[in-house]
């Protein structure tokens, strides 16, 4: 949440003199060059980062505090745009070294030292499994690209259960760099374009000015009111969906620079714009789709209070936010923002007593009192050190910052990875390894979980959502047609076919059913996809690329006599889905079916039809359902002298409908028909297990970890052998 080095906006971008007379209550124009500071921008600033930490600590209370971060982006658009346009009009250009080294001196010192610090608390405090990806985000941050790196982990299916770094929130100071690089340069453009010694006076280069920040603020708003519609988790991040607001705040510093309008309905608009911000905090929440259309709300309430307000009285909305605690909360709030996150994300790693009242207001005054003395003792001396001033000295420090925190945090990351590797007795070749230990008790005594043995390491079992063993054998939930992939015996020496149809959760079993194919000359074609449950659905125009393809498969399959037995499995929770759209005849029974039950059955029915011997497998436990704290791997790795803390019920995993599952009762009795159970691979009677013998079940809460899948695999294909068989 950066800010300019003053509150400051020029008084040349005042509104024309018959438009201010006519306006009522407005306020005498200022002196041509003048600038005046404006104390209510430093409240509006403090309301800003108070709602930022109120939705973080209590997002359940102030759901759609979010808001603040919008806020945040006005106020610098207004503050820039003055400060560009007070230049180009004073000297007829804009000296863009200048202007970055100023951004520079003021913004990357706090930063790159929260990043530095932040680091060194999260190899201290944080789990091994979110050291890596830590990393990653702090390198983004550290070169203000942290935004798109979050939007693309946000579409890619193995980062979707990603839990939130302690630098997450750097996404929205990578925007403003980036605002802060693109608008200057924008500028400079339309004076080389226009011609800034034709435009000869301030009003043309105003009137210039509007029109292209106009333009592009109209552009920006349509496209994140379509891309919110279209891919909302990536929308969240991108620059170009954020643009808008920056160009709010500039059109207001060009059309009325100091200049607010005062008196009554000064003060009603002024109040009247509060009230639409804490509207946006109070009643918004994850589920509004946002930014879109959606962020007008507090966009324009911020608008409205910065021109429009008063201080005279109890009612003057600019006397409150004039106060001295609100502007000195207003100078802090960069470092506030900077601090607060890494704090709301390990101080409950520190102690449990973190996420109670009394403690998280301590934090909140524990990080104010931090800021204000980063602000005092670290930022303000850099932004005013002599030796800084000159352009190529601050573009130089801040390479050499940049460089000191990327690889400060690679070699603490690297530091304590080569401290945490296990030592044990209890590895893959031992007799009680893994599935042994829960499967033959009486030999295998003690703990199911293992004698606190990891092997592999939790940071290593997470990293398996990055490292899929069967590169490209699975498709994007959006890609177009059918996608095959061939594992098992070779097409030369092949004696028939096993299809393997589904989600992610069909590809986990992939190196057991590989491993199955080759011992018994069997090809395997993969048909599974990224997020696409194993239906069959009423296809139309509406429909999305998981139906089209399983509509092709499901003829594919029954139509290739090759085709000799079918293996779906898929996950537990699945999106919304209507009907088969076409006939299809399931077995009468004391099952009510409904419409999801029968577009995820229609595929079984149709393929026994057919003759095909289809196999069922059961879906697996969905560990920690309810858990907001991180993967099943973290838990682990939060809690390894006491590995049975990351255990669950078994009636507790059970979550959905579950019909594959279900198809048991329906399909009982049917020739061709399989059923293979799965839950008592991870779990006994009650309980299901985060570590069975030394081995982490899961790489996150519902995919079976490559470790545990191998260790099954001799299982799996004895239980499929036999079932074939009858």
């Amino acid at each position: 949440m950066s800010t300019s080095d003053q509150t400051t906006a020029s008084s040349s971008a005042t509104v024309p003199t018959a438009a201010r007379q006519a306006a009522q209550g407005a306020t005498a124009a200022a002196s041509p060059g003048a600038s005046r500071f404006q104390p209510e921008i430093q409240g509006l600033r403090a309301l800003a980062v108070l709602l930022v930490i109120g939705y973080h600590f209590w997002p359940h209370r102030l759901s759609g505090g979010y808001v603040g971060v919008d806020v945040f982006f006005v106020i610098s658009g207004y503050l820039i745009t003055a400060h560009l346009f007070k230049e180009a009009v004073s000297t007829g250009r804009v000296r863009l070294g200048r202007f970055w080294a100023r951004r520079i001196r003021r913004l990357l010192p706090a930063s790159l030292l929260v990043l530095l610090v932040t680091a060194l608390a999260v190899v201290t405090f944080m789990p091994s499994t979110v050291w890596e990806n830590t990393q990653r985000q702090i390198t983004a941050s550290a070169l203000y690209v942290q935004n798109w790196l979050l939007a693309a982990d946000s579409v890619e299916y193995s980062r979707m259960d990603d839990s939130a770094t302690a630098v997450q929130h750097f996404w929205t100071l990578s925007v403003e760099e980036q605002f802060y690089v693109l608008w200057p340069v924008l500028l400079v453009l339309v004076l080389a374009l226009v011609g800034a010694d034709r435009l000869q006076s301030a009003p043309r280069v105003r009137l210039v000015f509007v029109g292209v920040i106009g333009a592009l603020g109209i552009a920006s708003l349509a496209a994140s009111i379509l891309f919110t519609a279209a891919e909302p988790a990536q929308a969240y991040f991108v620059t170009h969906t954020r643009i808008w607001e920056f160009a709010l705040g500039g059109l207001l510093a060009l059309l009325m620079g100091t200049n607010q309008l005062t008196g009554r309905l000064g003060n009603l608009l002024g109040w009247t714009g509060l009230a639409m911000i804490l509207a946006a905090a109070w009643f918004y929440s994850d589920a509004t789709a946002f930014p879109g259309a959606a962020a007008l709300l507090p966009t324009l309430g911020a608008v409205l209070l910065m021109a429009c307000g008063g201080k005279v009285g109890l009612t003057g909305v600019h006397r409150w936010f004039s106060l001295r605690p609100a502007v000195a909360v207003g100078d802090w709030s960069y470092a506030i923002y900077l601090w607060h996150w890494p704090v709301v994300v390990i101080a409950p790693m520190v102690a449990e007593a973190a996420e109670t009242w009394p403690v998280k207001l301590l934090l909140i005054l524990g990080i104010v009192a931090l800021s204000a003395l980063s602000t005092r003792f670290l930022e303000t001396p850099i932004r005013r050190a002599e030796v800084l001033r000159p352009t190529w000295r601050s573009l130089v420090a801040a390479a050499a910052g940049m460089a000191v925190v990327i690889v400060g945090t690679m070699g603490a990351v690297a530091a304590m990875e080569r401290t945490t590797v296990s030592t044990g007795d209890l590895a893959a070749d031992d007799p009680c390894y893994g599935y042994e230990a829960l499967a033959d008790a009486d030999r295998c005594t003690g703990p199911v979980e293992g004698d606190g043995t990891l092997d592999p390491p939790p940071a290593e079992v997470v990293a398996q959502n990055d490292e899929p063993e069967y590169s490209g054998c699975q498709a994007d939930g959006e890609a177009e047609g059918v996608h095959e992939c061939w594992l098992g015996a070779e097409e030369s020496s092949g004696d028939g076919t096993i299809a393997v149809f589904g989600d992610s959760h069909a590809s986990m079993w992939l190196p057991a059913w590989d491993s199955y194919a080759q011992q018994h000359d069997k090809r395997l074609l993969v048909l599974t996809r990224s997020g696409c449950t194993p239906r069959l659905s009423a296809v139309d125009d509406g429909s999305d690329e998981c139906e089209q393809a399983n509509e092709e498969i499901v003829d594919q399959v029954r139509d290739d006599e090759s085709i000799e037995t079918v293996i779906i499995a898929a996950s537990q929770v699945h999106g919304g889905f209507g009907a088969p759209g076409r006939d299809v005849d399931l077995p009468a029974g004391e099952e009510e079916i409904d419409d999801v039950g029968r577009a995820m059955l229609a595929p079984v029915d149709i393929w026994l039809e057919a003759g095909k011997e289809v196999v069922v497998m059961g879906q697996v436990p969905r560990m920690h359902e309810e858990d907001e704290d991180g993967s099943l791997p973290d838990c682990v790795a939060r809690n390894e002298d006491d590995l049975s803390a990351c255990r669950d019920t078994l009636e507790d995993t059970r979550v959905g409908d579950r019909w594959l599952d279900r198809s048991q009762e329906i399909f009982s009795g049917e020739d061709g028909y399989h059923f293979l159970p799965t839950e008592d691979l991870l779990c006994d009677d009650e309980t299901c297990y985060a570590v069975i013998g030394g081995s982490i079940t899961y790489r996150d809460d519902s995919h079976v970890s490559r470790n545990y899948v191998a260790d099954v695999s001799d299982e799996l294909g004895r239980r499929l052998e036999e079932t074939l068989r009858g």
